[in-house]
Formats: structure tokens, C-alpha cells, sequence
């Protein structure tokens, strides 16, 4: 953290961090009641075919949870990242302010909402 960080930045740097302590935790949380009591609880017993099945559910589960928290996770960083270089804030695509609002819900979001859903215009299925 530079001296020259304004309020905002170190707002902004905060609520990354917090972000990002707060996706540890539901991870670490998460793993352990999914998997860890489960996996405890069916080993501890004879298993079937059920069981089997059920385990494999339940690593599933827990398996795309973890992805889904490892890769916010990064994009924690890379926006952190962005917050060192000066960039943090600004749409890679049209270089114009991301609203407040939105990186307040997602504070690791690197474009602003038009470029967004123009980027994901083409990959809405079409019913």
C-alpha cells in the first residue's frame, strides 16, 4: 500500500480483503460440513450401493463449491492486483469507471456493466 492511496482506494482495498477472508472461511466452513462429518459418518458404517452413490454426490458438491470460491478467490487477487497498479475500478474493455454500486456487489468485477452484457449477448442460449 503506497502513501499516496486515497480513501477510496484503501476502501476499496479493504472490501477486497474482507471479500476475499470472507470466501476462506465459507470454503473452509463448507468442505468440513459437506465432506468432512459426511465422509466421517459413512466410513464409520457398512456401505451399499447408495452410500457409494452419496459419496460421490457429496464430493461432487463440495468438489464445485471449492472451484467456484478458488476462482473468486483469484479474481480477488487479480482485482487487488489491479488496486497496486492504479486500474482497479476501470473497465478493461472501454477504460470507463465501473459503478460503485456494482463493486459493491461484485467488488472484483473488471468491466462495467455495458461491456458485460455486451460480452455475454452472443452466449445467451437462445430458447
Amino acid at each position: 500500500m503506497s502513501a499516496k492511496e486515497t480513501t477510496r482506494q484503501i476502501g476499496l482495498r479493504e472490501l477486497l480483503k474482507a471479500q476475499k477472508r470472507r470466501l476462506w472461511t465459507s470454503l473452509r466452513e463448507e468442505i468440513f460440513k459437506k465432506l468432512g462429518e459426511e465422509y466421517h459418518e459413512q466410513f464409520s458404517s457398512p456401505q451399499d450401493l447408495e452410500d457409494v452413490a452419496m459419496l460421490n454426490f457429496i464430493e461432487d458438491k463440495g468438489l464445485i463449491l471449492a472451484d467456484i470460491h478458488r476462482q473468486e478467490i483469484e479474481a480477488l487477487d487479480r482485482a487487488l492486483i489491479r488496486l497496486d497498479n492504479g486500474t482497479y475500478g476501470l473497465c478493461v474493455e472501454c477504460g470507463r469507471e465501473i459503478d460503485v454500486e456494482r463493486l459493491k456487489v461484485m467488488p472484483y468485477a473488471d468491466c462495467c456493466v455495458n461491456c458485460k452484457c455486451k460480452s455475454e449477448e452472443g452466449k445467451r442460449p437462445v430458447i
